[in-house]
């Protein structure tokens, strides 16, 4: 027998009762700071109130991501068997090089595809358009249809839809022209039912090493692959499509009114499946791989118009989730779907303005019912971590480097925020916005690190550390620098260090 002896703890009686009288004092008021300025009661209460429904909403994400984190494993599938019939995969291109063209083309070809058809739709002037076929005619790769829309205006969607009534197949598969496909592109793609869209899955790869790029390679593969992607397919819930690797038959695609002349084409078209009684399918298999922007700006722009994207689908289509014929749970599903950048962006923001007005205020110990939301969101995102150094330690990541990856996306998606939040409002009005083609390669690196926004906010950070000071405001002084130390981080770790190019 072995005597286990566990060690004693005591604590003072006087500071377990202090403790216990401090957190009874929170259950009506916060305890702030002896100098805090004076607020009135109600303004006191109202930020404290939306504070705490901004940790209720951040509760709700991270709980949502947890669940298909707990079902995000790779899937077991037997290779569906080739079919028959002509495939049409259609790429559009716009301000794009010859050589990223003809890269997209020489993958295609490297590939054992009979029977299909490659269209290049193609928005450019008429002298770029003319560089482009003279490379292609000249590279010697055949059976290529490079067409130029008559008319370029409008979104990718229009152009899409154009080169889809020019395609020739049964079935049409979508590509973008910096995708990497799977070796089983085409008989995947094949397999798509008639009321379907078929989603061959994302992962990520980039051209240049950045920390940008290497963040994002992280978050591609164990947050959307993963999690987006693989965790709701193996729960069964509904999946989106994402704006590579999608594949239609064209009946379907003629029936739901093919893609939207907005920014949102590969959400759109989803939701519209959903709506006229078909489904979104994940291909289990090899993903598409698709270039993540490797600088900070390209980044920042291509985040803002996701961000965007999503916000534009729930104005448009929020009424009509609810009503789809499917179950409840799936109904939510979507919808936690389609909401979770634009609420993820604007709670960020909103948490971000909330410390800083509870800073202020010198609150030094929320009230008692805030407290405790607040430790559950802490155990939330301890758990969050978890499931993620779960999935990455697989590939040999360490905790530590998965908790400076997280820690990393968090400082970047915090300072980011207000820039986003001008986006998601955009999106919830429905207002169209400009398309930027993202950069490829080195040309993504063009453009230095700091621009007007990343300016105002050091200089609005800056000015609140010194208003604080000045007030000999400490709490106020703490959040403060806390976000001015940020954003010097971001800008100076991440953004400038991806924005030098070596053939500068």
């Amino acid at each position: 027998m072995v005597d286990i002896t566990f060690p004693s703890i005591t604590l003072p009686r006087n500071l377990l009762n202090e403790t216990l009288h401090i957190l009874n004092k929170t259950r009506t008021e916060p305890i702030t700071a002896p100098n805090a300025p004076a607020i009135p009661p109600w303004l006191q209460h109202m930020l404290l109130s939306a504070y705490f429904i901004l940790l209720l909403f951040t509760l709700l994400l991270t709980a949502h991501y947890i669940y298909y984190a707990r079902h995000a494993r790779p899937v077991n599938y037997d290779p569906p068997p080739g079919g028959g019939g002509l495939l049409s995969i259609i790429i559009p291109v716009k301000n794009e090089s010859a050589d990223t063209l003809l890269g997209a083309l020489r993958r295609l070809s490297a590939l054992s595809c009979p029977d299909a058809e490659i269209i290049v739709v193609s928005d450019d002037p008429p002298e770029k358009f003319e560089e482009l076929r003279k490379a292609v005619e000249e590279a010697g790769i055949r059976d290529v249809k490079l067409l130029r829309r008559p008319n370029p205006v409008g979104y990718k969607g229009t152009a899409l839809n154009w080169a889809a009534e020019q395609a020739r197949g049964d079935v049409l598969l979508f590509l973008d022209v910096d995708s990497v496909p799977p070796p089983d592109l085409c008989t995947r793609a094949r397999a798509v039912g008639e009321k379907e869209i078929l989603f061959l899955g994302w992962d990520g790869y980039a051209s240049v090493e950045t920390p940008i790029a290497t963040l994002q390679l992280f978050l591609y593969k164990y947050l959307l692959y993963y999690v987006a992607i693989l965790g709701r397919h193996n729960t069964g819930h509904p999946v989106f499509a994402l704006g590579s690797g999608i594949a239609v038959r064209k009946n379907f695609f003629r029936e739901i009114g093919g893609f939207c002349n907005c920014t949102a084409d590969d959400y759109d078209i989803s939701m519209k499946a959903y709506v006229h009684g078909g489904r979104v399918v994940y291909s289990p298999g090899p993903p598409v791989y698709v270039e993540v922007p490797a600088g900070f700006h390209a980044f920042k722009r291509q985040y803002a118009r996701w961000t965007y994207n999503s916000a534009y689908i729930l104005a448009k289509y929020f009424s009509q989730i609810f009503k789809l014929k499917m179950p409840a749970a799936h109904k939510l599903s979507i919808f936690l779907n389609v909401v979770t950048h634009p609420l993820m962006i604007l709670t960020t923001f909103a948490v971000m303005l909330a410390g800083v007005a509870m800073g202020y205020m010198g609150i030094i110990i929320p009230p008692l019912h805030i407290l405790i939301l607040q430790l559950a969101l802490f155990i939330t995102a301890a758990l969050q971590l978890f499931y993620v150094y779960r999935l990455a330690k697989l590939d040999g990541h360490s905790f530590l480097e998965v908790a400076g990856k997280m820690a990393k996306s968090a400082g970047l998606l915090l300072i980011l925020s207000p820039y986003l939040t001008f986006y998601v409002l955009l999106g919830l009005l429905k207002r169209r916005i400009r398309w930027y083609t993202t950069p490829k390669g080195l040309a993504a690196l063009r453009g230095g690190a700091w621009g007007p926004y990343e300016a105002a906010t050091v200089a609005v950070f800056a000015a609140l550390l010194a208003v604080a000071v000045y007030m000999g405001n400490v709490i106020f002084a703490t959040s403060a620098a806390f976000l001015l130390t940020v954003a010097l981080y971001v800008y100076v770790q991440m953004a400038m260090p991806s924005s030098r190019s070596d053939t500068e």
